[in-house]
């Protein structure tokens, strides 16, 4: 179904009403493409995942990208963050010491 609207455009870019792409879902891209007189505006296609899994998969063919088998960082609980945070934020800021140090050379 096509519908025709105003839509404004800018040196940013096109400015859509969000209310006309909801009917798409959750569409964060969308794809404009110019014809005679008209903008068709439409969901962006999912490609770009399938692109990057087929450039990947060929260079692990040729040895480019290996997997390598790490194992993930282990998980820290929220009060030892918090305990660890307490303990390392103590004294000034870094920006401060930054600032100090580049005073001569203002």
């Amino acid at each position: 179904m096509q519908k025709v609207i105003s839509a404004k455009v800018l040196p940013e870019g096109v400015l859509v009403p969000r209310s006309l792409v909801s009917a798409w879902g959750d569409v964060q891209e969308v794809e404009i493409e110019q014809r005679a007189g008209t903008l068709v505006i439409k969901p962006k296609p999912n490609g770009t995942n399938e692109l990057h899994e087929r450039f990947v998969r060929e260079m692990q063919a040729v040895g480019l990208v290996e997997d390598l088998p790490w194992e993930p960082p282990p998980v820290v609980p929220a009060e030892e963050r918090a305990r660890l945070a307490a303990k390392l934020g103590q004294g000034r800021p870094l920006s401060e010491f930054i600032i100090e140090e580049r005073k001569d050379r203002a």
